[in-house]
């Protein structure tokens, strides 16, 4: 695609970016009965949906157009129904906050869960798939894909971001040693300046590409990044089957040089990939595969989507111990998380028997 060229998407994409921006940056209120109200406040609730009708009308990729599915189901999920059910959660200093900005809020309850998450699944289960920032950036900020600054100079900008991870976990340290005082006098300002970073991002999105905070701005990215190293995801390669045609790299949007990462160690195992995976689906000698806790807990009686979806799921459910410590559901979600890792469900297998049995005494009656 020429990034030249001018399109209606993108004319359409650019006025979502501001009005996105502004939300943050400019906020705009007006007086309606009395009240004062922002009209330009949570704009990602409509943006997203609608953008994201627009992906999944013009994505030809199949696996592509099933995670923009996956993507809208999960926003409305976690990012409109949970934060309208749970709109504060706690923090480790004892603080609560709002639960839409949280799972990005170092020691908050829904970080820890997303951490453990990541070990398992990869950088994926945020980055690629289940965060705010990237529903905004692959639905309304797409249209400016073609735009994605690649190359060893660009490549190298990636550590910019590790400033961010080590003042975030800076933070977390203090506010273990002072937590009555540590967001007040640090954690809050901290955070400003992560959301105006943020917020400004969407506006270089035309001249960036729609993944530039995510490779060179977010804190959460470099966190998730190492724990893309020390945890059980990766994207092993059958170098023998290359032909170096570099289709994988045109398709990257992190601008990782997955040739070089390959032909080095084998593998994509780095702290840029997010999961997406457009490079496995656009190989034509199917060179690369995904690998994570799957292929380390092998299944015995579940599929490999509803692993994913019982590790996830129960970890979110799980989270109602701390949430609503009285309820039993919250222990249900640990065993659902439990029989994800694993591979293997209790009730399956008890069912499975029932089954076996009747099947055989169904056959030995036909003997008689």
């Amino acid at each position: 695609m020429d990034n030249n060229k001018i399109s209606w998407a993108k004319i359409f994409s650019i006025f979502g970016l501001i009005w996105l921006a502004s939300s943050f940056i400019h906020p705009l209120h007006v007086s309606l009965g009395g009240k004062m109200v922002q009209i330009n406040a949570y704009p990602e609730i409509y943006l997203i949906p609608l953008f994201g009708i627009w992906r999944l009308r013009t994505e030809k990729q199949p696996y592509q157009r099933n995670r923009i599915k996956w993507m809208l189901g999960l926003f409305f999920l976690y990012w409109v129904l949970l934060f309208n059910l749970y709109p504060k959660v706690p923090f480790v200093d004892g603080t609560t906050h709002t639960t839409y900005l949280a799972v990005h809020m170092v020691g908050s309850l829904p970080f820890f869960l997303m951490l453990i998450a990541v070990a398992f699944m990869g950088k994926r289960a945020d980055c690629g798939w289940n965060c705010p920032c990237v529903f905004d950036r692959e639905t309304i900020g797409f249209a400016f894909r073609d735009a994605t600054l690649k190359g060893d100079f660009w490549w190298r900008f990636r550590h910019i971001k590790w400033i961010g991870l080590i003042t975030v976990w800076g933070y977390f340290v203090y506010m273990l040693l002072d937590p009555a005082h540590a967001y007040q006098r640090f954690g809050e300002t901290m955070y400003e300046t992560i959301l105006w970073a943020y917020y400004l991002s969407f506006l270089i999105i035309p001249f960036t590409g729609h993944r530039s905070f995510c490779r060179w701005g977010c804190p959460w990215a470099a966190t998730w990044g190492v724990l893309n190293l020390a945890g059980f995801y990766k994207i092993k390669a059958d170098t023998e089957k290359c032909i170096d045609c570099g289709l994988c790299e045109r398709e990257c949007d992190m601008g990782v040089p997955i040739r070089e990462l390959i032909n080095a160690k084998g593998m994509i195992r780095s702290t840029e990939c997010m999961g997406c995976g457009r490079c496995v689906h656009v190989c034509p000698r199917e060179v690369l595969t995904f690998h994570d806790y799957k292929d380390v807990f092998k299944s015995r009686n579940l599929s490999p989507l509803e692993r994913n979806i019982r590790l996830a799921g129960g970890l979110t459910v799980a989270g109602l111990i701390v949430l609503d410590p009285g309820s039993p559901w919250g222990y249900l979600g640990l065993a659902f998380f439990f029989t994800g890792l694993f591979g293997f469900c209790p009730t399956y297998a008890m069912i499975g028997t029932v089954v076996k049995k009747i099947k055989t005494s169904a056959g030995r009656s036909k003997d008689l």
